[in-house]
């Protein structure tokens, strides 16, 4: 695998605002690029807030301003952008059920002026009877990497990590808005993300969004599941964090069966799960 350079952010938004948020995010955007980045990760909702409860008042179109900000700084910077906003389903696609539900939990990824947008598939209950729920897994190409998204709680769900998985995916992302503080992720991120690594033989990274008093926490594991980076602390924050080398997978082509490097994805007998 290519190596890469990764910067997460730790990110307060101002709720409903996304023009000033994207002002805010460029900042840590040039930041990154100063620090050599080549991917710069903001968590879940980032551009707009989470407050699926406000979602008709803050939700915004994937063409809007802020949105268009946000990509153009990043084909100037040649640096590939994840973000997240509550998103306006465009009029031409259908609401489910009735019209009630006209929005969906974008996290887009804009890379080598190339747009990638996954909608959250898997909705808590919060979000249930606001959002739509997105029914794909698309793959982002990073610096000649492949990147996938899951977003906060369906971290939870192992198969989604897989489908990402057998698309060829070598890298992880995990954007957050979950509340938690950095003592609280550090405790609950070390249960399943590490799996979610060493699974799948993935680099897996996840970055969380704070409010003005709660929230926290970003974190980089390796394909064995071994944390590479962390921080818990409050406050707004940039971790940076290079990954690349031999993935398990790769090792695993060259005839190698050692246990310390299995490929546990490419071992596992996939007719016996269909």
């Amino acid at each position: 695998m290519e190596p890469i350079t990764i910067a997460l952010v730790q990110f307060c938004p101002e709720p409903g605002s996304p023009d000033k948020n994207a002002e805010k995010m460029n900042e840590y955007i040039r930041s990154a690029k100063n620090k050599n980045a080549d991917l710069v990760v903001f968590p879940e909702c980032s551009l707009t807030g989470y407050f699926p409860e406000k979602a008709a008042e803050f939700a915004v179109r994937a063409d809007c301003r802020a949105v268009k900000n946000l990509e153009d700084l990043a084909c100037e910077l040649d640096i590939a952008v994840c973000f997240g906003y509550m998103e306006s389903v465009p009029a031409e696609e259908p609401a489910e059920p009735a019209g009630s539900r006209r929005f969906a939990i974008a996290q887009e990824i804009f890379a080598s002026g190339v747009r990638t947008i996954y909608r959250k598939t898997h909705l808590a209950n919060r979000e249930e009877a606001v959002f739509k729920p997105g029914n794909a897994f698309p793959l982002a190409g990073i610096a000649g990497i492949a990147a996938g998204m899951q977003l906060c709680w369906e971290s939870h769900i192992p198969q989604i990590s897989a489908a990402y998985r057998k698309q060829g995916a070598q890298l992880l992302l995990f954007p957050y808005a979950s509340g938690m503080s950095g003592e609280k992720c550090l405790e609950n991120w070390g249960v399943h993300l590490p799996a979610r690594a060493s699974d799948n033989g993935c680099f897996t990274a996840a970055c969380n969004l704070i409010s003005h008093d709660k929230g926290g926490g970003m974190a980089v594991w390796d394909p064995k599941g071994r944390i590479m980076a962390q921080y818990w602390g409050k406050g707004e924050n940039m971790l940076l964090c290079s990954i690349g080398g031999k993935l398990p997978r790769e090792i695993f082509a060259e005839g190698c069966e050692d246990m310390h490097s299995i490929s546990y994805f490419d071992k596992m007998r996939s007719e016996l799960f269909t």
